[in-house]
């Protein structure tokens, strides 16, 4: 008998012909077996979708047709809920990571999950914890002195930013990280033994200047956390935008400063003293100033560095018109016309051939109004004054 390959092996591949002999009155029988099938179905555990049903032999793996399922698994993601999904791999069950290995051969029929963890619950207890802070610390802002309480508004608004995210919701990482950021600036904030400013009306833009001391209605030599301390009447605004937060300044015998006041305080370790102005209403003022009593301008911060509403005095760049400025190093008055400042002479202009800022009764303040005419007081840079001398970009004539 000659074969054409080793049939009689079951390890071999039986090639689809042989070649024998056979023997006359002799009685051959040929017989086959074929190899058990099995179905696998893959599917993903988040929603139960099938992704596909493998066929596989009894010799085959999983493994062996892991392309028909593999373009299907993702890396981790957030979803719009703000939930992160983590792929761990095949399972055995659904809703329990039970792991699978795919490259054990298939006995039966079963199936299979392409399996994603998630975290539903740690996120739900970290936008829970962040909303519990986020109340307890509105609860307490005013025991807080004021520069504190300008740190805490801006903490809040950035928090509450994180809890209002939609599309998507912000991730369990970015919860706990807000969280963090509040509690960690808590740990480091005053209560009520240093003051800051608030926001209130302010102006610019017209009158001329006189470096004088302060008008009618001065309080000198005041001493936050001793004579008296802040307050903020509006903290739900104030939030929302900080530079509109309205401040004042109650004194410990009893009612609130107006006009002039000098006040000292230690804020994270800088103590300074210097002048702010408070209104009729005993609320801060804030940004350019005009005290009618003197005709005289006069710019208070508007940074929230724990002394905002304090006098500025040199060199200031108005954000609104692009100009510079220059307030008197002792008064804080606006200087126009020339001055020799640092052993050069610049020249800043001495009238306002058309009114160039607005006064806004919303906001309180006035707003620069894009005019084509050079505002009371700016610097002149690069060009002729009206006398005939050339200054230079920096503004100084040499």
């Amino acid at each position: 008998m000659a074969v054409s390959g080793d049939f009689e092996n079951p390890t071999t591949t039986y090639p689809g012909q042989f070649d024998i002999t056979l023997k006359s009155g002799k009685t051959y029988i040929f017989g086959y077996t074929t190899p058990a099938i099995y179905k696998i179905k893959v599917r993903d555990n988040r929603d139960n979708d099938l992704i596909t049903t493998l066929t596989l032999r009894s010799t085959e793996t999983v493994q062996d047709k892991a392309s028909l399922y593999s373009h299907k698994i993702t890396s981790d993601y957030i979803d719009n809920n703000g939930i992160t999904w983590h792929y761990e791999g095949l399972s055995t069950d659904k809703d329990t990571y039970q792991d699978y290995d795919p490259t054990f051969r298939v006995t039966s029929d079963e199936t299979v999950y392409v399996f994603y963890s998630n975290d539903k619950a740690e996120r739900a207890k970290a936008e829970k914890d962040l909303k519990s802070a986020v109340s307890a610390a509105r609860n307490n802002l005013n025991n807080y002195d004021a520069p504190s309480q300008a740190l805490l508004l801006a903490q809040l608004a950035d928090a509450q930013a994180i809890l209002d995210r939609i599309n998507r919701k912000s991730s369990t990482s970015e919860l706990e990280a807000a969280l963090d950021a509040l509690n960690n600036l808590l740990a480091t904030l005053q209560p009520r033994k240093s003051g800051g400013g608030g926001g209130g009306r302010g102006g610019s833009g017209g009158g001329s200047g006189s470096a004088g001391k302060k008008s009618t209605g001065q309080n000198s030599g005041i001493r936050v956390g001793l004579d008296g301390n802040w307050e903020l009447t509006n903290p739900a605004e104030a939030q929302a935008n900080p530079d509109g937060s309205k401040w004042k300044f109650n004194l410990t015998n009893g009612g609130s400063v107006t006009g002039w006041a000098y006040l000292t305080y230690t804020y994270e370790g800088r103590t300074k003293s210097e002048w702010y102005h408070f209104g009729n209403d005993s609320i801060m003022d804030s940004g350019w100033f005009l005290d009618t009593n003197s005709n005289t301008w006069y710019y208070l911060s508007m940074d929230h560095d724990g002394f905002f509403g304090e006098m500025v005095k040199g060199w200031h760049y108005d954000g609104q018109d692009g100009r510079w400025y220059y307030l008197d190093p002792n008064s804080g008055a606006m200087h126009t016309g020339w001055s020799k400042i640092g052993g050069e002479f610049y020249y800043l202009n001495p009238t306002a051939p058309a009114q160039t800022w607005f006064f806004d009764n919303a906001t309180g303040r006035w707003n620069f109004g894009d005019i084509k005419s050079r505002p009371l007081g700016s610097m002149y840079q690069n060009e002729s004054t009206p006398d005939g001398y050339h200054v230079n970009e920096s503004g100084a004539w040499r």
